[in-house]
């Protein structure tokens, strides 16, 4: 098996057409043929049924084409990084991924800090969904994500962090704010208020809320952290939102919802990527980190 043959073998699953396929590639028809036939030989199984409309996957092509797809994405990842190795500067830059709601909190309680002991590893960071992370990290664009979505174990590594639980933010004076916790009887009248940013709590919420034939009552959704702190100072709003995100909002009780599963947020990475040389004392710090703790 080589890599034209991988080639050929997922231009024609495009076209779904070899005479089309070979158009596309600039080649024969017949070197299509023979490259789709040598695979069928190697493998022993036919991988196309022929028809007058073109071709179609069998059961077995299904197959080659899910494990080539993730081939040709390893080895575009795997042939990039290695072309960065060349320069020393790329070996040193270490790019991380946070979510809007903890970005703030990750930066101040480990960042800062490993900034201040490796000043030679430059970091670039950037923001991203929970839910983007695994794409990012799997084409090699990341090299860590902190996330509180728990990763699929078999391609991802990951080092629990921190509990992160999902709260109610209220004014210091409101009568909530005594509650040890919070339910869902007593937030179904309340104004609330999100971040904007895909967040699952939202989805769960709405799901409580239809059981008890409620709708909930979203007054503001937006990404100004300032503007959410500010109306709940007021006592105009109740966002739900992790903790981290409001642990340092001034005037404002965070309590707990009793409904909600505790979270937690933690350092995810690829399991089958090479890594490069920065992120080894990165790691060997996020470790020391949680020890500590």
């Amino acid at each position: 098996m080589t890599l034209k043959q991988i080639e050929y073998f997922q231009t024609v699953c495009a076209k779904g057409n070899i005479s089309a396929a070979a158009e596309a590639l600039f080649i024969s028809r017949s070197v299509v043929s023979r490259a789709i036939a040598e695979l069928e030989e190697e493998f022993g199984t036919q991988i196309f049924t022929r028809s007058k409309n073109g071709v179609a996957l069998t059961e077995s092509g299904t197959i080659l084409a899910q494990l080539f797809e993730t081939f040709t994405a390893s080895y575009a990842t795997a042939k990039g990084r290695i072309g960065r190795l060349r320069t020393q500067e790329q070996t040193r830059l270490l790019r991380l991924g946070v979510t809007p709601t903890n970005a703030y909190c990750i930066y101040h309680t480990y960042l800062e800090e490993f900034q201040c002991r490796y000043p030679q590893i430059r970091l670039y960071i950037e923001e991203y969904s929970a839910y983007d992370a695994w794409r990012m990290l799997l084409n090699g664009r990341l090299d860590a994500f902190f996330t509180p979505v728990r990763p699929d174990p078999v391609e991802f590594d990951a080092l629990e962090l921190y509990p992160n639980p999902i709260m109610l933010g209220v004014a210091a004076a409101d009568p909530l704010a005594q509650k040890t916790s919070v339910s869902i009887a007593d937030i179904l009248d309340l104004p609330l208020g999100f971040f904007n940013a895909p967040m699952p709590i939202e989805a769960t919420l709405k799901t409580c809320f239809q059981a008890l034939g409620r709708e909930l009552s979203v007054v503001i959704r937006t990404s100004d952290q300032m503007l959410l702190k500010e109306l709940t100072r007021q006592g105009k709003l109740y966002p739900i939102l992790p903790l981290d995100m409001m642990a340092t909002w001034e005037e404002v009780r965070q309590v707990p919802l009793d409904f909600f599963h505790p979270s937690t947020n933690r350092l995810v990475w690829s399991r089958g990527l090479y890594q490069q040389s920065a992120m080894e004392p990165f790691l060997t710090f996020m470790r020391q980190q949680t020890r500590q703790s």
